[in-house]
């Protein structure tokens, strides 16, 4: 989710407290530590790395018994002495644990994806349930967090519709997914990988996708899942290809593992094939968004990875451009992964 989003649901779960510290700062630490996961934006040294270190280990559920006492030992100190109802290490640790599982959870619903078990698994939890930023989730926190100061069960109203309201974005995901299966196989369409996807303005708008023959398909659907417009058809992605080229590059290894729509376009240049693979799952179908989206990338698409093959077929090159032009890595050559160890396992990065 959107910072804001993030800042608002802490100061939100604070205001819901009918017993809390009467602190000047009470708020602002509260907002800060709803969205201090997202400090892993500092950590990758190169673009290819945030996609490994942004949602990872900060976003993992096994490390909240670590971030939380660390939370409360920055804000404990604020408010323990002489504060009225103040609380004890203890309740603001478990608060501040409050905090950072409801960061995850937001993240999670998703459809970019956290990497919420590390660093035992690598798998990508994404629920598919909200838009990236969602108005409707933002806009009753901020007016909450404003009519909530000496009436906590505003702001209690407020969590309640969060919880509720994200869970049930999901469950409405699921709802239309198993829709769509039953269209399409009573049109006779042997569809795989199958989703819905939560697009601008979501619950009001949504993108189905599948796989078929060697092509997805997209199109948008209103609220109710009806399709509101004409399939678009992409070519897929090449699994055999891209599993022999994440063999030779670490860069396309994470790529491939971070893809959830994987699309490839295929061009000579002066020494072989240029393949370039992005993920459709970023771009619109609303047409308010789309415009948006372009002015914003100049019509490029974002996580792109592409890689040169010489005459013999062998990868000799890779270049990824991450969300903007500013994470351009350039052409590099290609380097296989060395593992993961020690502190590498620990946070979940290749070496």
């Amino acid at each position: 989710m959107d910072l804001l989003t993030h800042s608002f649901s802490g100061a939100a779960l604070l205001l819901a407290m009918p017993r809390r510290p009467a602190a000047a700062w009470a708020l602002p630490l509260s907002m800060a530590v709803a969205i201090l996961p997202d400090i892993d934006i500092v950590f990758p040294s190169t673009p290819i790395d945030s996609l490994l270190l942004h949602r990872g280990i900060t976003h993992a559920l096994p490390a909240l018994p670590i971030l939380a006492p660390l939370c409360a030992l920055i804000m404990y100190p604020f408010w323990r002495r002489g504060t009225p109802g103040a609380w004890t290490f203890r309740q603001t640790a478990f608060f501040a644990f409050l905090l950072l599982l409801m960061h995850i959870w937001l993240d999670c619903v998703t459809s970019y994806g956290t990497l919420a078990f590390l660093p035992f698994s690598d798998y990508r939890v994404r629920l598919n349930g909200l838009f990236i930023v969602d108005l409707w989730l933002l806009i009753p926190l901020i007016l909450a967090c404003c009519a909530a100061r000496r009436r906590f069960r505003i702001a209690a109203l407020a969590m309640t519709w969060l919880i509720f309201y994200t869970g049930g974005a999901v469950a409405w995901r699921i709802h239309l997914e198993d829709k769509w299966s039953k269209t399409l196989q009573a049109d006779g369409i042997a569809a795989t990988q199958l989703g819905v996807l939560p697009d601008a303005f979501s619950p009001l708008h949504w993108k189905v996708k599948y796989e078929h023959d060697g092509h997805l398909f997209q199109a948008s659907l209103d609220w109710k899942g009806h399709q509101t417009s004409p399939w678009i058809e992409r070519q897929s992605a090449d699994p055999a290809l891209l599993n022999r080229l994440s063999s030779e590059d670490r860069s396309i290894g994470i790529w491939r593992s971070f893809s959830f729509m994987p699309l490839q376009e295929e061009q000579d240049w002066e020494e072989g094939k240029e393949y370039t693979f992005y993920d459709w799952r970023f771009s619109s179908l609303v047409p308010f968004a789309q415009t948006i989206q372009d002015r914003r990338r100049n019509d490029t698409n974002p996580f792109r990875l592409i890689a040169r093959l010489d005459g013999t077929d062998r990868l000799v090159a890779v270049r990824y451009i991450g969300s903007t032009r500013r994470r351009d890595a350039g052409w590099q050559p290609p380097a296989p992964s060395k593992g993961r160890r020690g502190i590498y396992w620990l946070i979940g990065l290749d070496e």
